[in-house]
Parts: structure tokens; C-alpha cells; sequence
């Protein structure tokens, strides 16, 4: 059977869907075919309505699979009412839409019940789709696959629109086991356009090695499948099998094949949630990369409290070039209350130090407009990244993502604005949440130069000449209102680049707004790359000379 995927991505950040890439690999090795329409303004052009129902028409798929977040539910709606609308006026009969990815999942029966779809996939769907094409291809009833939410009887109800549709009239059916991640077939990359992905990111390469996490963060949504599957499967967490990891011959094998089929890869980004938890498995990988003579460096994922010293070494010595931290918030109370993330403040300090000391460059993820907080916490979000010395941190606007326990925060607490939530595409826009327009303005500006309020804040913890540069521009931000603060912004980056040169000209130390507008970055890592130079490892120039050179170096050009 032939099965068209359609990935609407339009104004959001442009990267690799791993799941549709593994969704099609299966079906491929049972011998269907497959094609991608990716829909992003970043690979154009972007295929309009009429090429869409053109391809539909003269390709002809017996199915057609939606992947999409939240942000991006609303275009897969529109594109899939808008196929039945087309289809309707011609008397054409249209092959099954389904649907899945994080939305889906997260709330199978909302979707299900705006009426567009013939399937919703809940969870991870290889076995489970590669059983429904099956089906739909031999005529058999599909209203009854694991992971799926499906009409009853197969046929979708004609006579109503949006919304109207009752729970009564679909089938919610039960999960079935994760799928065997070590035996899974290699993505399949060819589905998408990987060349010019890689190429509009500068050579950054996405890979998995492995899916699961055993936390339960607010804002996430693998501890509800977890649950999910845990009530459905009738077994214990422990027993599901849901932390599961490649091993590293396999992976090693996938990056051969990455390397010799596309050129410019310059960083491999592996995307696990959690890439240090299982120190045994990174600690195999580590060996093996090291031995392997590849030498691309790669970037990882690692928890605050689970960065074992043996790991942290051996990621050095791979060429781990940078090393990635869930932080969210400098509040120890809206960490523990409202994210749970249970970890202290010393705890983060000591796992930024322990990494940096093994030569391991920082990244840390923090959200601004959390529920709850208050103006004092958003505050001690700056101040940590500000003592830390993190050597780069990247700024989210809190999204409450339906189905999560943040979510019903959000809304019990009267911050939740459906109007906002119905415009954005993305969570580096801007708050979805309503605290109110003097506050909303904080978030906002909070969000936009983070770097710029870490710099004014630096002093607070050591010796700062770079906090008296940037501490009248913040104080400026503050005092403005709504209609200035508008004006001003859209010259944020302009005003960052110029700061950022008199300071590093200056030799000061400071974090600058680098490689897209949510990234504030230490000045020792992008001088350092600006000028050719191979920031710290374990294995190369200490932290503190490269940090003098780089910056003697910037101060030797301007005179």
C-alpha cells in the first residue's frame, strides 16, 4: 500500500521528525510504500491546498498519517477538512486519515470527536499502524487495533461537523506493548528532504538511542503514557519496559550510514530525553564513539542529579561538546510545587561545575511565565544562571500542553488564555498565559533578552566588569510600557551584537544573544568558535587559558 505522511511544522523550528522517519522504515520493511509532505517555510515551497489534493489524487495513497503537536493541530485540522470538503464536492472516495504525535495522545477523544479523522494513534504506533494498513489494504475491519481510537464498524459518521461527534460512536481501544527499540528497522531518512535540514542547521544532525523517562515533570507527557500503558497492559512500571535503549554497535552503524549518504554534518544532537540515566549504556556508547574514529562531536541530554563522574569523563573524552540540563526555574519552590522536579540549587551549581570541570560545555533549558510564580522567583531564575556560570541557556516561554497535570494548573489558576493558545506555533514566541499587563510585559521582556539580565546580575557572584554594561540597558527595559517595549524589540538583536563586541573587545565576560533569539551563550564558546578555536575538553586547552586567549584575541582585533 501506498501511505502518504503529511508533518505540518510551519512557523515553528525546522528538525527531523523521529517518529514519522521510524513509522515509515517499518512500513517500508513490510514492503509498502511511503512519501513525506513537509510542510515548514524553511525547506520551500510550501505545497498550497490545490498541490496537496493534486498529489492525493494522482499518487493515490490507500492511507493517509497526520503527525503534529499541539501548536500544530489546528493546521492538520484544516488540512484534513479541508481533503473531505474537496472529496465530498467531487464524489471522490478518501483513503483513512489518522492522526497521532503528542497531541493525539494526549487527548485521543477531543480529537477523535472533531470529526476529521477515521483513526487516532495514541502512544508509539509502529506495530500498531503497520496492523492498520494491513487491515485497510485486505479489507479487514480496522476498528479494533491496539493504540487506536477508531469508528465503530470502520465508518466514519457524514451527517455533522466539528465537535458534534459522541464518544459512543468510536471505539477507544486499549494500548499494546512498546514497541522493541532495539530491533526497530533504521529510521528512514530518506523520507525527508535530510540534506537541506541538515544544511539550514549548520550541520546539527539529530539521533536517537533511546526512548523513555522515568520522571514525572508537570509540563510532561511520558509519565501519562506511562500510566496509560500501566492501566491498560496491567502491569507495573517496571514490567512495561518503557526506558529502552539501542545498543551502541547499532547506533554506530546508523551514523556510518548518516555520514555516507549526507555531507556538512558537523554536530550529532543525540535527542534521547535522557542520555546519562543509564550510566552502563552511555558508558558503552561513550567507549565505542571514542574507538570508532568518527570524531563528529555530539551534544547530550543529562538530569541535574544524574551526572555520574564516569559518565561525565568518558563524554569528554568521545568529544561531547555539550551537555544539556532541564533546569525550567531558579525557584526551588516552583520546582518542587509546580514542576516537580525534585532538585535542589546546589545540586544544579555542583552539576554545572562537575561537567565544566571535565571539559563539558553547559546548556541549560529554563521556562519564563510559569503558573504561580511570582515576580521575586522569576528573578531567582536569572540569579542562578547568573551564579551557575552556565556556559549557554535557552529560554522558553511556558506552554501548558493539554492532557498534562501544567495544563490543569494553568487553568484552575485562571492563567489560561484560549484566544493566545489558538495563534501560536511555537513556545519561543511568547506567553500563552494571562498574569495581568504589568506582568505579561515582565514575561515578555524577560523572555526576549534573558542574556541581557544575567549580565546585569552577574556582579551579584563574582567579579563582573560586563554587569555595569548592560546594567543601565536593562533598567531601561524595565521602565518602559507596553507600546515602547513593541517598538524597541525589534531591534533587540542589532543592540546585542553591538554590546556584545565592546565587551569582548573590552575582555569582560558575559553571555550574548547567539544562533537564534532565545540563546544566550558565554562569551568564551563563541569567541572561541568565531575564531576557529576548539573550546575546552578533557582532552584539549583548559577552560580558563582558552577563555583569556579568545578574549585577548577579540581585544587584539579592535586595536
Amino acid at each position: 500500500m501506498r501511505v502518504l505522511f503529511v508533518y505540518p511544522n510551519l512557523y515553528t523550528q525546522m528538525g527531523f521528525n523521529h517518529g514519522l522517519a521510524s513509522l515509515s522504515a517499518v512500513l517500508k520493511q513490510q514492503g509498502h510504500q511511503t512519501r513525506l509532505v513537509n510542510l515548514n517555510e524553511n525547506l520551500p515551497p510550501v505545497p498550497t491546498p490545490d498541490e496537496l489534493w493534486s498529489l492525493v489524487r494522482g499518487w493515490q495513497p490507500g492511507l493517509i498519517g497526520f503527525s503534529c503537536l499541539t501548536q500544530q493541530y489546528r493546521a492538520a485540522l484544516e488540512i484534513a477538512e479541508d481533503l473531505r470538503a474537496r472529496a465530498a464536492s467531487q464524489g471522490v472516495r478518501l483513503p483513512p486519515l489518522v492522526v497521532g504525535g503528542i497531541h493525539p495522545t494526549m487527548v485521543p477523544a477531543e480529537v477523535m470527536a472533531d470529526g476529521a479523522w477515521d483513526h487516532v494513534g495514541v502512544g508509539e504506533c509502529e506495530d500498531a499502524l503497520a496492523e492498520l494498513v494491513r487491515r485497510v489494504e485486505a479489507g479487514e475491519r480496522p476498528d479494533d487495533v491496539r493504540n487506536f481510537v477508531s469508528w465503530k464498524g470502520g465508518l466514519r459518521p457524514t451527517d455533522a461537523g466539528r465537535g458534534s461527534h459522541g464518544a459512543a460512536a468510536f471505539a477507544v481501544n486499549p494500548v499494546g506493548e512498546f514497541p522493541d527499540f532495539a530491533r526497530l528497522p533504521l529510521p528512514d531518512y530518506e523520507l525527508f528532504d535530510v540534506q537541506r535540514i541538515t544544511d539550514q542547521k549548520h550541520g546539527w544532525f539529530g539521533l536517537i538511542s533511546s526512548r523513555g523517562c522515568p520522571y514525572r515533570c508537570t509540563y510532561c507527557l511520558n509519565h501519562k503514557i506511562v500510566d496509560r500503558y500501566k492501566a491498560e497492559l496491567g502491569r507495573s512500571v517496571k514490567d512495561l519496559g518503557f526506558f529502552r535503549f539501542r545498543p551502541a554497535a547499532a547506533l554506530l552503524d546508523e551514523i556510518r550510514h548518516v555520514l555516507a549518504r549526507y555531507r556538512g554534518i558537523g554536530t550529532f544532537i543525540l535527542d534521547d530525553d535522557l542520555f546519562t540515566q543509564n550510566v552502563p549504556h552511555a558508558l558503552e556508547f561513550c567507549a565505542a564513539y571514542a574507538a570508532s574514529g568518527i570524531g563528529v562531536p555530539f551534544v547530550a541530554n543529562a538530569h541535574v542529579k544524574q551526572l555520574d563522574e564516569r559518565v561525565a569523563q568518558a563524554l569528554a573524552q568521545a568529544g561531547c561538546r555539550i551537555l544539556k540540563l532541564g533546569i525550567e526555574s531558579g525557584s526551588a519552590r516552583v520546582r518542587k510545587e509546580v514542576l516537580k522536579r525534585h532538585m535542589t540549587h546546589k545540586d544544579i551549581l555542583e552539576t554545572v561545575a562537575a561537567a565544566e570541570r571535565h571539559g563539558l560545555h553547559t546548556s541549560g533549558f529554563v521556562m519564563v511565565g510559569l503558573p504561580g510564580e511570582t515576580r521575586a522567583e522569576r528573578w531567582e531564575t536569572v540569579d542562578l544562571l547568573a551564579e551557575a556560570r552556565i556556559g549557554r541557556y535557552r529560554t522558553s516561554f511556558f506552554y501548558p500542553f493539554p492532557g498534562t497535570d501544567s495544563y490543569r494548573l494553568a487553568v484552575e489558576g485562571g492563567w489560561f488564555d484560549p484566544v493566545g493558545s489558538a495563534h501560536l506555533t511555537d513556545f519561543t514566541e511568547g506567553s500563552i498565559l494571562d498574569f495581568g499587563p504589568e506582568e505579561n510585559l515582565f514575561v515578555d521582556q524577560l523572555g526576549t533578552v534573558m542574556p541581557w539580565f544575567v549580565n546585569a546580575r552577574l556582579e551579584r557572584f563574582r567579579e563582573a566588569p560586563a554587569s555595569a554594561r548592560w546594567r543601565p540597558l536593562v533598567e531601561r527595559v524595565l521602565a518602559m510600557d507596553a507600546a515602547e517595549w513593541a517598538e524597541f524589540k525589534p531591534r533587540v538583536r542589532a543592540i546585542d551584537a553591538e554590546l556584545a563586541a565592546a565587551a569582548a573587545a573590552a575582555g569582560e565576560e558575559h553571555y550574548a544573544i547567539r544562533y537564534n533569539a532565545f540563546m544566550g551563550v558565554r562569551s568564551d564558546f563563541y569567541l572561541a568558535e568565531e575564531r576557529g578555536l576548539e573550546w575546552a575538553t578533557a582532552a584539549a586547552r583548559p577552560a580558563a587559558e582558552l577563555r583569556e586567549a579568545a578574549l585577548a584575541a577579540a581585544a587584539a582585533e579592535v586595536c
